[in-house]
């Protein structure tokens, strides 16, 4: 099988090529079957796809945003989690299948970022199965899960990706941990929908996974699709529209037992979906629900109910593609500023505010572009240790935010039939004092994380801001 597979792409070529390709090809083969895969028939169609599409390459370009995010590590672990649980325990053997190929044909994934001052980039790195995936039985499955999540993959590690298969009394928790200047929560989505179809088409019919994204992971695609003359315009939009909010939530100060910490809040769809329903009412979105109670909570949790207040918003530029799908897997977000101007009387007075500020953003047709033309100045025309100085002049780094993933389709999550009966997500441990609340929602149930570095303290004060945030949205529910 391997052999006719080789051959049958190797004939196609001209006669002078042919000998080298089969070589080439069956080397890769070799380094396939090194790096873990033992599917004989994957190995010959992965490496004839890698090879003939130039995939196997040795070094790969830092995009702009690699270089943001590079440079926030002064701020935070610059890593992101993902979980999803599932009743069943997934065929191993297909996932190992599914996860190589996804490697060989993003590259980026097992690489180590390379910085030099000058131009840095991503150095293609050797790895094996046992870098990248990893089944967990254990009897503590929640602490395990912890301890993977709280853990971080260094930019000199040699992958950049790592799954983890925790089981348990037949079920199971797929954990994700990546670095975050590799993509996005967009990003993961795109990857993890792309694994599950690779995973369900492979245990299906046996058919090797070899449709990823390869597209271009540029910075430039997010005005790709725009008219000639609002990318013109967008393209001079230097200034950017950030969050000037000084206050913060009631951290303990910082200090040597600050530690990564998760801090998760699941709110039951009863409640989650009513405060839904009665904000349509109103206009208002499932966004500007979570955002009304993110606001109400720390206005409790502060007691500063006559002054305004800002909330950093996530906001994803894959908006302005015809076609996401086009782009590969890379960090395409921004943040918009959320206003009110008090504590309302009712949650429903700050619910309608919340909805008109975000509306009126909305209206704008560079929402989310400004500042990004001085984020590419600085990090392709300056020297990159010119560029981090330059732009943390500037950079705001939001004490307060939320960024929602939205709603996950439990059938684009499912593993052969089975959808997920749990999901969460979660950005980067911010050091202290941003809170940095990633919220999704999965059978009407609403999960909200936030991760930081900080003690037991600070983790109890922040199950208590959870707990004022779902006394908030039940006020809206019922109201």
């Amino acid at each position: 099988m391997k052999e006719s597979i080789i051959k049958q792409y190797t004939e196609s070529l001209p006669i002078k090529k042919q000998a080298l390709a089969f070589s080439k090809i069956n080397e890769y083969c070799d380094l396939l079957k090194k790096r873990g895969l033992d599917d004989d028939k994957a190995c010959a169609e992965i490496a004839v796809d890698v090879v003939k599409n130039g995939y196997n390459v040795k070094k790969i370009r830092a995009e702009v945003y690699d270089k943001v995010n590079y440079m926030c590590r002064c701020y935070m672990d610059i890593n992101a989690r993902f979980r999803l649980d599932y009743d069943f325990i997934p065929d191993i053997n297909a996932i190992k299948t599914v996860l190589i190929s996804l490697f060989e044909h993003s590259p980026i994934l097992h690489s180590k970022f390379v910085d030099n001052h000058i131009a840095p980039y991503w150095k293609v790195c050797d790895y094996d199965l046992n870098d990248i995936f990893a089944v967990t039985e254990t009897d503590y499955l929640e602490k395990d899960v912890y301890d993977f999540f709280v853990q971080t993959i260094k930019v000199t590690n040699n992958v950049q990706l790592k799954f983890n298969l925790f089981v348990k009394d037949g079920k199971c928790a797929l954990c994700v941990l990546w670095n975050h200047m590799v993509m996005d929560g967009g990003g993961i989505k795109q990857l993890l929908g792309d694994v599950f179809k690779g995973y369900n088409e492979y245990v299906a019919s046996a058919k090797i996974p070899l449709d990823f994204r390869v597209g271009s992971r540029k910075l430039g695609e997010v005005y790709k699709d725009l008219p000639e003359e609002t990318k013109k315009a967008a393209k001079t939009k230097f200034a950017n529209k950030t969050s000037k909010e000084k206050k913060t939530l009631p951290f303990t100060a910082p200090c040597a037992d600050d530690h990564n910490i998760l801090v998760t809040k699941v709110i039951p769809a009863e409640t989650f979906m009513g405060a839904v329903k009665k904000a349509k009412g109103f206009g208002a979105t499932a966004n500007d629900v979570l955002s009304t109670c993110y606001i109400d909570a720390a206005y409790k949790m502060l007691g500063c109910h006559n002054e305004d207040f800002t909330l950093s918003c996530a906001v994803d530029l894959r908006r302005y593609m015809n076609d996401p799908n086009r782009i590969g897997y890379a960090n395409h977000t921004t943040f918009m500023p959320c206003t009110v101007s008090k504590k309302g009387e009712t949650i429903l007075d700050t619910l309608k505010e919340v909805s008109e500020c975000n509306n009126k953003s909305k209206e704008d047709e560079f929402l989310g572009l400004y500042g990004l033309p001085l984020l590419n100045y600085a990090f392709t025309q300056l020297i990159y240790i010119q560029a981090e100085l330059m732009v943390k002049m500037f950079y705001n780094n939001a004490n307060l935010s939320v960024s929602n993933v939205g709603r996950l389709d439990a059938n684009f999550c499912a593993l052969d039939g089975n959808p997920p009966t749990f999901a969460m997500g979660a950005g980067a441990a911010k050091k202290k004092n941003c809170a940095v609340a990633t919220a999704l929602s999965l059978n009407g149930n609403a999960i909200i994380t936030i991760c930081i570095q900080g003690t037991e303290k600070d983790k109890e004060m922040l199950d208590t801001f959870f707990n004022h945030m779902e006394d908030s949205m039940k006020e809206i529910a019922n109201s």
